[in-house]
């Protein structure tokens, strides 16, 4: 029977440019010039029981300079900063997601990079070279896609990925190769957080969440 077919619009679009900064000198990676970090807490936790000191709650950016950026080019910036910030995602609608690649910090450097999504499957309308652009749009497969959990950027190009947030948590989608992620190639998306029952215990036991639900118990 095959996969099914994706929905034929989207209610949401995130750009999420791929980029290599520093931060003190360290080399990290940043999307939209967000170095991602995991804090203390667990998102899920943090998330579901409202607890605003345990992630950035600013939004992270949905997007960057699509006209002035220069993705074949050493970014003018090369530093960046680090995040913990969620993408709230409103439960059971269709997200795109455009992954932009672009210039590392030496020249003439770009890396390959698979992306892997947490809790979902995703159809993979299509791949590009250079920058992203609206009319990239009509050449997306929405017929028959190939439906993955992880995906491939290229060197200077774009990949275009489609989901239904349709499963409730707290959703890590990073680069696959594990150092990358740790060095802040990543982001995380919450969505309909309200109706997961039964979180694990063992997703309780640090952080805030530790404090609420096991402190007491351990105390002298």
């Amino acid at each position: 029977m095959g996969s099914p077919r994706p929905p034929s619009t989207h209610d949401r679009r995130l750009i999420l440019l791929n980029t290599q900064n520093r931060i003190d000198g360290f080399v990290k990676w940043a999307i939209n010039n967000v170095s991602f970090v995991f804090p203390p807490t667990p998102f899920l936790g943090s998330v579901k029981f409202g607890l605003k000191g345990g992630f950035d709650q600013g939004d992270p950016p949905e997007s960057y300079d699509l006209s002035s950026y220069d993705i074949m080019a050493q970014p003018i910036n090369p530093n960046t900063t680090i995040g913990s910030g969620v993408y709230k995602i409103e439960y059971n609608t269709t997200v795109d997601i455009i992954l932009q690649n672009a210039n590392a910090l030496a020249a003439n450097t770009s890396e390959i990079h698979p992306w892997h999504l947490h809790g979902h499957d995703f159809w993979v309308l299509g791949y590009g070279e250079g920058k992203f652009t609206k009319q990239d749009e009509a050449n997306f497969n929405l017929k028959n896609p190939p439906l993955r959990n992880t995906a491939v950027i290229f060197p200077y190009g774009w990949t275009a990925l489609r989901f239904v947030a349709d499963n409730p948590g707290a959703w890590a989608f990073h680069c696959h190769i594990e150092p990358h992620l740790h060095m802040g190639m990543g982001v995380v998306f919450a969505l309909g957080v309200e109706r997961v029952k039964g979180i694990p215990r063992d997703a309780l036991k640090c952080g805030l969440t530790a404090d609420m639900f096991f402190k007491k118990k351990f105390l002298p």
